[in-house]
């Protein structure tokens, strides 16, 4: 009963059990009917009873924390740069843009060597390297080294590689020919057309990056290369989330599109640029979504995937070995004073003559950031998808059921996903469209099947 979640959609209620896989729309009665089977262990209405069955069934195990030793690290990330060639209005990376250094290849060299040493001792057949930034390729040199090092040591060891990078795209079309041919997955910062884009992400002197990033954008397009688009939304951009729904369609062929509300920051505000409104987001993701889905592309939103159950939201627990240019080890690739703003350390060791020297405490301690311990998610239907969000931008520390603007996007876009997945696209569409139907959803203050007041 723990994990079996009912979330009220105008008359109807959305039973929900992501542990087993099911998800359904019944009435007041049925559901009540359902509890009472349940907790009694007794049997149902014929109708409920094959739900029943499933319920009782064992489903796949709680998503916990990883233990023992660092065997099967999740990637090795490497930040070759902080520093970057843009100055985008709303960054809320407050790393110097132009001065930071920039990883030797002789610490390049040794992350990969200690990387590909652990693969080998754990018997691993497939590894990844994923590039953040700053912009990543600002350091054309690094991320070339260690792109041609991997896939020669990995041939060595007989181990499938994966490359993976996030860019801004503003380079020459001969090095985004290069990383087309070179990595598996770009995740792209594309925030729209022209005029969004050169008002949200212009370069340090004030001049347009459309023209560049759409080139970039292009060339990705016309490569085996995976691309995500990914599009940062504010309070003037959220009502033309399906007007760039459309234009990307016509103009490139991700994979993906992910839309991201704006994280507010000290340069934002500056700027008077404001997250949107939650409801606002929902509502137009959704419509964006019918428009990309008709192209065969997938539209994203971080935290609200119900692709798969997970303790943690990103990289954080899950053991990936982010190297910064000093030779640190961190579990994220975010700023080492974001952490300490939020109260947290993330950093796990550091590379030492050519190996990974873990803290044990550390890791564990890292590891340990599970959604088991935010309060906040206690009781949401969302707990296994979205757990609790960012560990640095997201307060999960207050009581639960008191859900904020982020908790209440990600819990509409997350019900408008399920109702669609079971069929139910037209009570979705007109579910979203009703912000007082939609409030009474995402405010439910616990989701548990067992604690729901009005059944």
């Amino acid at each position: 009963m723990d994990d079996i979640f009912a979330i009220p959609i105008d008359d109807k209620y959305l039973l929900y059990a992501p542990l087993h896989h099911l998800t359904a729309l019944v009435n007041r009665p049925a559901l009540a009917q359902l509890e009472a089977s349940l907790q009694a262990d007794a049997p149902a209405h014929p109708a409920l009873q094959p739900l029943v069955d499933r319920l009782r069934a064992p489903g796949e195990p709680v998503p916990m924390a990883r233990t023992g030793p660092l065997t099967d690290p999740l990637f090795l990330g490497i930040i070759p740069t902080r520093g970057c060639n843009m100055a985008c209005r709303y960054c809320d990376f407050a790393a110097p843009k132009q001065s930071s250094p920039v990883m030797s290849l002789d610490l390049a060299r040794d992350a990969v060597d200690a990387y590909f040493d652990l693969l080998a001792a754990a018997g691993q057949t497939r590894g990844e390297v994923h590039f953040f930034g700053g912009e990543p390729f600002c350091a054309e040199t690094a991320v070339h080294f260690v792109v041609e090092y991997a896939a020669h040591r990995a041939a060595e060891h007989g181990i499938a590689m994966r490359f993976e990078a996030t860019s801004n795209g503003l380079y020459p079309a001969a090095r985004g020919q290069w990383i087309a041919d070179h990595f598996d997955t770009l995740v792209l910062s594309l925030d729209g057309p022209a005029e969004i884009q050169n008002a949200h992400r212009p370069t340090p002197n004030g001049h347009d990056s459309f023209e560049i990033v759409a080139r970039s954008a292009a060339i990705f397009s016309d490569a085996p290369i995976e691309l995500v688009i990914r599009a940062c939304i504010t309070q003037e951009t959220v009502g033309r989330m399906p007007e760039i729904a459309a234009w990307i369609t016509h103009e490139f062929l991700p994979g993906s599109v992910c839309f991201e509300t704006l994280t507010l920051s000290p340069l934002a505000e500056q700027h008077e640029m404001l997250p949107p409104d939650p409801w606002e987001f929902a509502l137009n993701f959704d419509r964006a979504a019918q428009i990309l889905g008709a192209h065969g592309i997938e539209t994203v939103h971080s935290t609200a995937s119900t692709r798969d159950c997970r303790a943690t939201f990103c990289p954080v627990g899950r053991d990936a070995l982010i190297v910064s240019p000093d030779g640190w080890v961190d579990a994220c690739y975010l700023l080492h004073e974001d952490w300490e703003r939020s109260g947290l350390n993330l950093r796990i060791g550091r590379l030492d003559s050519g190996r990974f020297a873990i803290h044990t405490d550390a890791l564990q301690d890292v590891r340990a950031l599970t959604v088991h311990a935010r309060p906040l998610c206690a009781d949401c239907f969302c707990r296994y998808h979205c757990a609790g969000g960012c560990h640095v931008n997201h307060d999960t520390r207050g009581r639960p059921g008191e859900y904020d603007a982020l908790c209440v996007q990600t819990r509409l876009i997350t019900l408008a996903g399920l109702l669609r997945e079971i069929g139910q696209g037209e009570l979705a569409a007109a579910w979203l469209e009703d912000r007082a139907a939609c409030a009474v959803s995402a405010g439910q203050p616990s989701d548990r099947l067992s604690r729901i007041e009005a059944v």
